[in-house]
């Protein structure tokens, strides 16, 4: 590859990582599909490519396939496959275009930046939807989601002109999510948005702790405090609990870093406490039996449970549509999916499909692990992306993350970014 085809590549990792939380649902997997084209070239590289988070991961996409031919709902199986196999091309896609420490470190400040837009979104939100009346009635709700009246004029257009009737009975919704008092941002999903950014939050620690630039640090500083902000005008309190456990592995940066991480989550909490009391009432409701999320996540589970006893070697066979027809039709439980990533896969594919996800995150932590143990800059690295990939996992405990497209392609962008970040140090020790 060339040095000008190199450079001009190098741009696609900081954009995809920026822009595609912020862009709309239908818009971004076509900024994604560009970059693909532009920086993959399995021709020259594919082993390297493959190796090693996408040869366990492909273990897993061919049992998919698999369970195609025992699923009673083969189209929503195959709408499944084909997402993931269009979302798991961002992992070679971040490896091929980020190979130097620089283009690593703007990758990552890319990142952060997309986040603290995203988080600052849904702070502008919050104060819309508490004072935006004051100037105008309809700027209480008008920008919550943030792209919800393109979004449903795209629907109504997709649906009246462009889709054919047949495929209408595998449309679950046909107009976008939106829930008023809970903020989305550039999302559909205050759920989803919340996840994302308790994935991308690390990025912003790293921005903040080892960027060799003061202004870089400030920006780092603050999308961190929005990011968190961001977290908190979900009132999703699930993702409250996982930030807090995702800043606890930050704490391996060490020394006065995580002293400083420490200062700055009692100083959010206070903040919290003065300014966004309505926080800790939510975070409170997760012990209340009576509350609707969580009464509906019990009924879910337990119906779960129940429906592995007869399919756990196998499962139902891929397609989320296999899982909801189940739920709604056996138990009354009006639900789309599992709400837990490991479960839903489990009921899919069984437990060998369960055993070979699983074996995606395990490599990529020892991957993280092991370039830990090289130094501080390589623990620093290391430590946020595991940091990242603890808050997925800990999201997916009460939702099924790959039901949305944003948190399933930041996943996969992401794991690319520390793979690319393991060969560029393995790069730099040959050269010494």
């Amino acid at each position: 590859m060339t040095k000008n085809r190199e450079k001009s590549t190098a741009l696609f990792a900081p954009l995809c990582l920026c822009l595609a939380a912020l862009l709309p649902e239908y818009v971004f997997p076509v900024m994604l599909a560009v970059a693909y084209f532009k920086t993959v070239n399995f021709k020259k590289r594919g082993l390297e490519l493959l190796k090693p988070v996408i040869v366990v991961l492909s273990g897993f996409f061919a049992w998919q396939i698999i369970g195609l031919f025992y699923s009673g709902s083969v189209m929503s199986g195959l709408s499944s496959v084909a997402v993931l196999l269009f979302m798991v091309w961002g992992y070679p896609m971040m490896k091929s275009s980020v190979r130097t420490q620089e283009q690593l470190e703007n990758a990552v400040f890319a990142g952060a930046v997309g986040g603290g837009v995203a988080g600052g979104i849904g702070c502008a939100q919050v104060l819309l939807f508490h004072y935006g009346e004051l100037i105008h009635p309809a700027l209480k709700t008008f920008f919550n989601p943030f792209w919800h009246q393109l979004d449903n004029a795209v629907a109504s257009f997709a649906i009246n002109h462009l889709l054919p009737d047949f495929a209408m009975k595998y449309i679950q919704r046909t107009e976008f999510i939106a829930i008023e008092e809970r903020m989305s941002s550039t999302f559909t999903n205050p759920l989803m948005f919340a996840c994302f950014l308790v994935m991308i939050m690390p990025l912003a620690a790293y921005v903040l702790f080892y960027s060799e630039s003061k202004k870089r640090r400030i920006i780092g500083l603050v999308c961190f405090a929005l990011i968190v902000g961001g977290i908190a005008s979900s009132y999703s309190r699930g993702p409250y609990v996982y930030a807090v456990i995702v800043a606890a592995v930050l704490l391996f940066y060490g020394g006065k870093r995580a002293l400083v991480l420490v200062g700055m989550g009692g100083a959010g909490l206070g903040a919290i406490a003065v300014f966004a009391s309505g926080v800790f009432k939510r975070l409170l409701t997760v012990f209340n039996v009576k509350d609707i999320s969580v009464s509906t996540r019990s009924k879910i589970w337990t119906a779960c449970f129940e429906m592995l006893k007869d399919h756990w070697v196998f499962g139902y066979g891929t397609g989320v549509n296999n899982i909801r027809e189940v739920l709604n039709n056996s138990y009354n439980i009006k639900q789309p999916h599992a709400h837990n990533l490991l479960l839903e896969i489990l009921l899919e594919n069984g437990i060998f499909g369960l055993v070979l996800f699983l074996a995606v995150p395990a490599v990529f932590a020892f991957m993280m692990i092991k370039l830990a143990r090289k130094g501080k800059k390589q623990r620093g690295i290391a430590v946020t992306f595991l940091a990242s990939l603890a808050g997925f996992c800990m999201c997916g405990m009460t939702d099924y993350l790959f039901y949305g497209l944003k948190p399933m392609c930041y996943f996969f962008m992401l794991m690319g970014l520390g793979a690319a970040a393991v060969s560029i140090y393995n790069e730099e020790e040959k050269s010494l």
